[in-house]
């Protein structure tokens, strides 16, 4: 039996049948839904691990309750995105106008949950808790959460916008397999790999003034600053110098155009070298298993959306030759 004539052509009449939708059902479109699918599951995860970080849902200095409904609505868009996720791979079922009123739920409930989790929180800490732990003054104890303030804007902003922009992917294939063309690509991947790079700085600086603080390690206790958990702080340097490297290594593969395996091989090493060290450390070595699904998840996603937007660069370049 010819299993790959066979296999080619049950996938044209799926796209014979589909195209009547308007929805092109290539390949690319079939690995946007599952990079999407995974997505929202994060998402989803991540709100629920917030929820259950709410002592209580009463009126604090910082509403509590307010951070319980922004968990929610995280919980909620990332849902609404699983389901749909699932509806496309199980059924093939979804069209351009639910993709499009995900995208209008994920972008106000997305926005929400940024402005109280990532920013507004984390704020009120800074300027309101004048108190430091010894043994760090308060300089370096600003320094550690002004860190952890711009970890979380780097790594949530992956998370969050790692669905929201595989959505959009989903939405331009559903629109008769329109793309945004190589340029936007290239600005997607140039965005992404300046992210992580920035988030690579930002983790040398917090181990830097841990180092300083605490000494060689090992931290007991773990020593945290949401997204950075500190165990030894010559590892969270490590990393930070590995995602850094990452970073402005893919910038100069999106500027030239090529080097996108090399892209993704880099991606796959700093992935796992951040799992060894910032992630899988402070859980069992520090006692923070809880955690350990929703860092796994944010490193999976500021990772993620690297090598998958120089997937994308990449077929761009090659329709457009």
């Amino acid at each position: 039996m010819d299993v790959d004539g066979r296999e080619a052509d049950i996938m044209d009449d799926i796209e014979n049948q589909k195209m009547k939708q308007g929805t092109v059902w290539t390949r690319r479109f079939l690995v946007a839904i599952a990079v999407f699918t995974l997505y929202s599951y994060l998402v989803m995860n991540e709100g629920a691990v917030r929820s259950t970080q709410v002592a209580t849902p009463e009126p604090a200095p910082f509403s509590e309750t307010l951070r319980l409904v922004a968990a929610c609505g995280e919980v909620l868009f990332g849902l609404a995105g699983f389901l749909m996720g699932i509806a496309l791979i199980l059924f093939r079922q979804g069209n351009k106008f639910v993709t499009i009123s995900w995208m209008g739920l994920a972008f106000v409930l997305g926005w929400f949950v940024f402005s109280v989790w990532v920013l507004a929180f984390p704020i009120w800490n800074l300027v309101n808790v004048r108190t430091a732990p010894e043994p760090l003054t308060i300089q370096q104890f600003d320094l550690l959460r002004t860190m952890s303030l711009f970890g979380g804007i780097f790594w949530c902003f992956a998370l969050q916008g790692g669905q929201f922009m595989v959505g959009n992917v989903i939405r331009g294939h559903q629109d008769q397999g329109k793309t945004r063309g190589e340029k936007y690509a290239q600005i997607r991947l140039i965005m992404w790999s300046l992210n992580i790079a920035l988030s690579g700085i930002v983790f040398v600086i917090a181990g830097s003034v841990a180092s300083v603080a605490y000494g060689a390690g090992p931290l007991d206790p773990v020593q945290a600053f949401p997204p950075i958990f500190i165990v030894y702080p010559g590892l969270t340097i490590a990393a930070g110098i590995v995602q850094f490297l990452f970073g402005t290594f893919a910038i100069s593969a999106a500027i030239m155009g090529r080097m996108f395996k090399t892209v993704t091989l880099f991606a796959a090493f700093s992935y796992l070298f951040s799992l060894a060290t910032i992630v899988w450390t402070p859980a069992f070595l520090g006692g923070i298993v809880p955690a350990t699904t929703l860092l796994a998840g944010l490193c999976t996603m500021i990772h993620g959306n690297v090598a998958y937007s120089a997937s994308e660069y990449e077929q761009e370049l090659l329709a457009e030759s």
